[in-house]
């Protein structure tokens, strides 16, 4: 990937309605906030309102570079934004498929969930452990891989931040908050924040 261009890549469909489709490389982080930035401004957003959503928005954004980072994957992230008034909604979608295995993980009996929960539980345990050894331990920048350090909080602070979190999930033309019955293909994170319950 080479370096990202400093242009507005900035969509502007329709009145109070953005968007933004962005390369897996934190490059695109820098880029991003400005041009959120300035919509916020346009629509009347103060500077602590405008804080807040940066900060989840710049946090939600690397989550989804390094989710595509971690799944060897170069798909565009898309990043999606509407204001009305005083509501803000964000929806960034991309192309990491989560807790995922490189062999598929197999189905409990549920005998085995009924008579060993430990067990059940000790394989939980250890897919998690698994996903968190493939963090990346660098993410591009500018087509470079520069040190990253990935201390796990970033869910935490877009909660803090924001009025609504929603996570989902995506593929084979499907999208749910439980992904069952379809291959995840990756996630979309909705967030919301009403500037009204912030002044």
């Amino acid at each position: 990937m080479g370096i990202i261009e400093d242009t507005s890549l900035l969509l502007t469909p329709s009145q109070g309605s953005y968007a933004m489709f962005l390369p897996p490389d934190m490059a695109s982080v820098k880029l991003f906030r400005r041009e959120l930035r300035k919509t916020l401004r346009d629509n009347q957003f103060n500077d602590n309102n405008i804080m807040q959503i940066e900060l989840a928005a710049d946090e939600a954004l690397t989550n989804s570079i390094a989710a595509n980072v971690c799944n060897d994957c170069d798909e565009t992230i898309i990043c999606r934004w509407r204001i009305v008034g005083s509501k803000f909604t964000l929806y960034v979608l991309d192309y990491g498929s989560g807790l995922r295995n490189d062999e598929p993980m197999q189905d409990n009996d549920p005998e085995l969930l009924r008579t060993n929960n430990a067990l059940c539980f000790t394989n939980f345990i250890e897919n998690i452990r698994t996903y968190q050894n493939k963090r990346p331990k660098a993410l591009p920048y500018n087509g470079t891989d520069q040190k990253h350090k990935n201390v796990g909080k970033g869910l935490k602070i877009i909660n803090a931040m924001m009025d609504s979190v929603k996570v989902m999930f995506h593929g084979e033309g499907v999208v749910g908050e439980v992904p069952q019955g379809f291959k995840v293909m990756g996630s979309i994170l909705a967030l919301e924040y009403d500037r009204t319950k912030h002044l």
